[in-house]
């Protein structure tokens, strides 16, 4: 699939890119969106919905034609960098010195952005050091070198200064404290350095806090801060990303600057929402609200629909009063037009929320078209016969992705050869063999996509002992509904470890994560759940884990009254017999439900005849994995059943309504039709229901013809 697949209007000529930037992929200029108070673009969506591909798309296409910097905030090779100099150096330095170097190596017009602010900044941190020996510090000195372009007046300038000082204290390098050498260091940069990088100089780092005006101060005062505890190397941190963005915005004023430079330079940080994006974007955001504004256009991904818990404070949420306005421009770009963000009145008193400066872009989901031209485009030309294979393809990619265009894509390219009956099921799909890399072995495209969408994308907050069996514990939990159900399964599945993850916590950390959240499932994406079930059922041979998890929620609600009230499946026998039609044999459940069919005279008269069809759709909605599959024949009539005809009748009804409701297919046309013959037909055994039953059997029907799920929840509600 294209790397620009799906993002049409947000790359376009008029699209929010090229108007952020000022450019368009192909080079011509745009007018620029907003004025000199930029926000940060915070691209948000779930694991699969284009994030990191829309950067690769920013930076390889606008990248030819403005400064472009691509980091991302989950590796770990800044943290061990940092590692390795732990007084000089930190994560969020390493970060700052790579994202210098990229623009550094900017080679369109105006060539690569300069920094000397901060290498001024980064040096004088290397030579605050008071743990180190003088050859070390002088090392750490002469690492930010590669941060000056070579033949550059400013490189020129601090080189001198560099060679200046090394020589002045040449004779120090067989002391042990190199506590002299920030105060040469200092003296010989500002001695050496021209009219024009001291003043440079002393307006950046004279606004450092407690410099009064003075860079001498200001940077010697960062370099101590850097050596004190969090908060004050946090302050440090924060200035040297400020010192980092006042290069930019002096490379853009300069006279060079205004004659070869256009449009926008750009950030492009790829997982933000992890700590190191957050404390990138944090002094950003705070600077911009105090007035500090600059021309970097940053483009940041998070997880999270609301965009990531480090944009709020409490009470930012509130809609009313003082804490109004608070929450960040929210923009689909399906909605057409462009975001017109302003910053909101008030704020810069430090207590305002970050989320004021910040838009949300919602990532887009493909629609029903472009989910079919992304399929079509992995699979070769057929004569007329591969056709309903082919539309059998596509209605399961629909149904299984949901729109997110991994899926789509991992979908579409392991079935491009499939040759799929028109009556088969989405489980078939799953297996299908798919080629990563250059590997020549092949694997179920279903591992493959656990693996890009759960096992590569861990929530950070996730302790480190639980890593290796995350996917175990969520495989268990495709099997609960609700969190009551869920803690069920993790108390019994993690009752032999010292640390355990309770099913609220999983919860967390899977909205952390992106995961959607749906009312009836514990795990609310349908495709990530038939992953997971799929894995659960494969855990232990002969589907016996996904049996013994049923089992175990089964007898869970067996100690609890038949009629006793239960919010999703309306009594607590209902619940139970869900579960043990997902595991065991259908007669037991079609039992239950003769029993509690409201017919005169019965015991069931005090409920109504809604109620019990709303039991029978939760019941039916039990998934069927593994196994024989004879649910089309009995709700057909084709099987012999014993009982009477109403027994018979619900038992066909039972099955109808389970293969409607089965997600993993295509309604049976078949199936669909007789459904509202057999709704009818029941109805004739209750003196007072037949009445909702005609009801209920329009409504059914309806929903059938419109390939609707019989009973919409947050997960399914794409199908149709």
């Amino acid at each position: 699939m294209l790397d620009d697949f799906g993002f049409d209007k947000l790359l376009d000529d008029d699209g929010l890119v090229a108007r952020l930037l000022g450019k368009t992929r192909s080079g011509r200029n745009r007018k620029l969106l907003y004025g000199p108070d930029l926000p940060v673009l915070l691209l948000v969506g779930g694991p699969g919905t284009g994030k990191g591909r829309l950067l690769r798309c920013v930076r390889g296409d606008f990248g030819r034609h403005v400064p472009v910097a691509r980091l991302d905030c989950a590796l770990t090779g800044f943290r061990e960098e940092a590692g390795q100099h732990p007084r000089s150096r930190s994560e969020r330095t390493e970060a700052l010195r790579e994202i210098a170097l990229q623009l550094g190596a900017w080679q369109g017009d105006g060539g690569g952005i300069p920094v000397p602010r901060l290498y001024a900044g980064l040096a004088a941190v290397a030579a605050g050091d008071r743990g180190g020996t003088v050859a070390d510090v002088v090392d750490e000195v002469r690492r930010h070198d590669d941060l000056l372009p070579p033949g550059h007046f400013w490189r020129g300038v601090l080189n001198r200064a560099v060679r200046g000082y090394l020589g002045a204290l040449a004779g120090l390098v067989t002391h042990a404290m190199a506590v002299p050498l920030i105060n040469g260091v200092l003296d010989e940069l500002l001695a050496r350095t021209s009219r024009e990088g001291e003043a440079a100089l002393q307006e950046c780092y004279g606004e450092y806090p407690g410099a009064g005006g003075h860079a001498k101060l200001g940077l010697h005062s960062l370099a101590a801060h850097f050596q004190q505890d969090r908060e004050a190397r946090e302050t440090a941190e924060n200035f040297l990303f400020r010192a980092l963005r006042e290069d930019v915005e002096a490379a853009y004023r300069s006279v060079r600057g205004r004659l070869s430079r256009v449009g926008r330079p750009a950030l492009l940080l790829d997982h933000a929402d992890n700590a190191l994006g957050r404390r990138l974007l944090g002094p950003v955001l705070e600077d911009r609200e105090n007035g500090h504004h600059d021309r970097l256009v940053i483009f940041a991904t998070a997880r999270r629909d609301d965009g990531g818990r480090f944009l709020y404070r409490a009470g930012d949420t509130d809609d009313t009063g003082p804490a109004a306005g608070r929450k960040p421009l929210d923009w689909h770009p399906a909605e057409g037009g462009l975001p017109s963000w302003t910053r909101p009145p008030g704020g810069g008193s430090g207590l305002a929320s970050p989320s004021r400066g910040v838009v949300l872009v919602r990532m887009p989901l493909l629609t029903r078209e472009q989910q079919k031209h992304g399929t079509a485009r992995f699979q070769s030309p057929r004569p007329q016969a591969g056709n309903a294979s082919r539309l059998r393809v596509e209605q399961g990619v629909h149904r299984l992705s949901g729109g997110r265009p991994l899926f789509v894509a991992r979908l579409a390219e392991a079935t491009a050869a499939a040759r799929l009956p028109e009556d088969g099921s989405d489980w078939a799909l799953l297996e299908s063999p798919l080629r990563t890399g250059d590997e020549a072995e092949t694997r179920p495209v279903a591992d493959v996509l656990l693996e890009e969408l759960v096992g590569c994308q861990l929530p950070e907050e996730l302790p480190a002992e639980h890593r290796a069996h995350w996917l175990d514990l969520l495989s268990h939990l495709s099997a609960a509904h609700d969190a009551e159900c869920a803690e069920a399964l993790m108390r019994e599945r993690q009752k032999d470890r010292e640390e355990r993850l309770s099913a609220y916590r999983i919860a967390e950390l899977l909205r952390d994560s992106g995961w959607p959240h749906c009312p009836r499932h514990f795990i609310g994406d349908l495709g990530l759940r038939h992953l997971l079930m799929r894995r659960l059922y494969r855990l232990r041979p002969g589907g016996e884990a996904w049996r013994e998890d049923h089992r175990l929620l089964r007898d869970r609600y067996g100690g609890a009254a038949e009629d006793a009230p239960d919010d999703l499946f309306g009594t607590a026998g209902a619940h139970r017999m869900h579960h043990h039609l997902a595991f065991a044999d259908a007669d037991t459940v079609t039992d239950y439900l003769e029993r509690t069919f409201p017919a005169h005279g019965g015991r069931a008269d005090t409920r109504s005849m809604r109620e019990w069809c709303e039991e029978l759709l939760a019941i039916a909605e039990a998934p069927l994995i593994g196994g024989p599959d004879d649910r089309r024949d009995r709700a057909l009539g084709a099987v012999e059943l014993p009982g009477d005809a109403r027994r018979r009748r619900i038992d066909r009804l039972l099955h109808a309504v389970r293969l409607c409701e089965d997600r993993t297919r295509a309604v049976d046309d078949a199936v669909g039709g007789t459904l509202r013959k057999i709704l009818e037909r029941i109805g004739d055994e209750s003196s007072h229901g037949a009445e909702v039953l005609t009801r209920v059997a329009g409504d059914w029907s309806d929903r059938v013809a419109g390939r609707q799920p019989l009973r919409p929840c947050a997960c399914t509600r794409h199908i149709g």
